[in-house]
């Protein structure tokens, strides 16, 4: 039997002896989009089962990796992005995707129309074959996703999903809210989500195969896990199509400060920094560098302007998540509280599975084996009642 925590000790210290227990991030877009393109298995009806597969199986893997006490799986909203469109209309331009919101300035409406031409210019008239194909997998996506959804109900896994949010919002805002005694696993291949790591708080990047943590984000990102903000803040980040310093790649900042592989480094040092560079190169009769002096100047070729660092912190800092209040308010609702089991069985999930043509899960044995990963979070959730 485990010794009390003497009264000296618990008052310095009120979360001493209190139990840690392990809970399970999930970004299902990420996962299942990864899960979708991976594998193309057909059911014997024809159907694209291969995505819907994947997903279970992945999270099965990770459920055999730790003891979760609970599961979460946060999804794209229908327009997840628009908040983040609200402050740079150009944002995810690059993937086919215009934002529209009714408090727009006249400025950033007219911007938006612009993408649209240009859309219309580089991915629809050019290949309407290509665009057919794009709605398709579209249509593939979010049948498997609405099947995923009905399993995952049935196996108590708490799942979160609201128009305009996006899901990395949902777990910055989950990781800033946890319990002081609560150990965090993110499970997403979007390394943007590094940025919320801590002692308590690793990321498992299934195309690393491994976690990622304060102890290893150096040897695997190259630079200090504190500097994954700021590092975007100034690069901007090519896949959301967010513009950084004109110039300024990641190589050539942490090339020019090894500071950002060692510890923590505010924006006023990188930019102090980039000024007493060009500073030396003057006193030496050299040319100055035009990348520093963008980054002084705040020079982009994005429409943030001289906006830059803080447009570009607010779209991309998850420890202040861009939400809409109905979504903060379902993920506060939903942490910790319990689960009604009604109508929840490992029947009804059976019926899920057969109403799919997932063959492989017909033979009962099979099906056992494959979800008694999910027992004892199961049997968790049911007790917490």
């Amino acid at each position: 039997m485990p010794q009390p925590v003497p009264k000296r000790i618990k008052q310095n210290n009120p979360n001493a002896g209190v139990k840690v227990f392990n809970t399970l991030l999930i970004d299902g877009s990420n996962i299942l989009e990864l899960s979708s393109l991976g594998d193309n298995t057909m059911s014997s009806s024809g159907k694209n089962i291969g995505g819907i597969f994947q997903f279970l199986l992945q999270v099965k893997l990770m459920m055999q990796k730790g003891n979760f006490r609970y599961v979460y799986v946060f999804w794209d909203g229908d327009r997840s992005g628009q908040l983040r469109a609200n402050e740079l209309p150009t944002y995810k331009a690059n993937r086919d995707k215009v934002f529209d919101d009714a408090g727009l300035s006249d400025y950033m409406k007219e911007v938006n129309e612009k993408i649209r031409r240009m859309q219309d210019r580089f991915f629809k008239n050019k290949n309407p074959e290509k665009q057919q194909q794009k709605q398709a997998h579209k249509d593939l996506f979010f049948w498997q996703r609405e099947i995923v959804m009905a399993c995952l109900e049935e196996l108590f896994v708490r799942q979160c999903v609201c128009d305009e949010t996006e899901a990395d919002d949902f777990i910055g805002y989950y990781v800033t809210h946890k319990k002081p005694n609560e150990r965090i696993v993110i499970m997403s291949n979007d390394r943007d989500l590094t940025q919320l790591i801590a002692n308590d708080v690793a990321v498992y990047v299934q195309s690393l195969k491994t976690f990622v943590t304060p102890k290893n984000h150096l040897e695997l990102m190259g630079f200090d896990h504190h500097n994954v903000l700021l590092k975007k803040m100034i690069c901007g980040d090519t896949s959301d199509n967010i513009k950084g310093i004109k110039g300024v790649g990641d190589t050539t900042l942490l090339n020019n400060f090894p500071e950002l592989k060692k510890r923590k480094v505010e924006l006023e040092e990188i930019v102090e920094g980039a000024r007493r560079i060009n500073e030396e190169r003057t006193k030496e009769k050299k040319k100055p560098l035009k990348w520093a002096e963008n980054i002084v100047e705040r020079i982009t070729d994005g429409i943030q302007g001289e906006k830059i660092y803080e447009i570009n912190r607010k779209i991309i800092d998850l420890s202040n998540p861009l939400m809409t209040e109905d979504a903060k308010e379902l993920i506060a609702s939903m942490m910790y509280t319990p689960l009604d089991p009604e109508d929840r069985s490992m029947r009804n999930l059976y019926d899920i599975l057969m109403s799919a043509d997932m063959d492989m899960f017909r033979e009962p044995s099979h099906f056992a084996n494959f979800f008694s990963s999910f027992d004892t979070l199961i049997n968790q959730e049911k007790k917490n009642l």
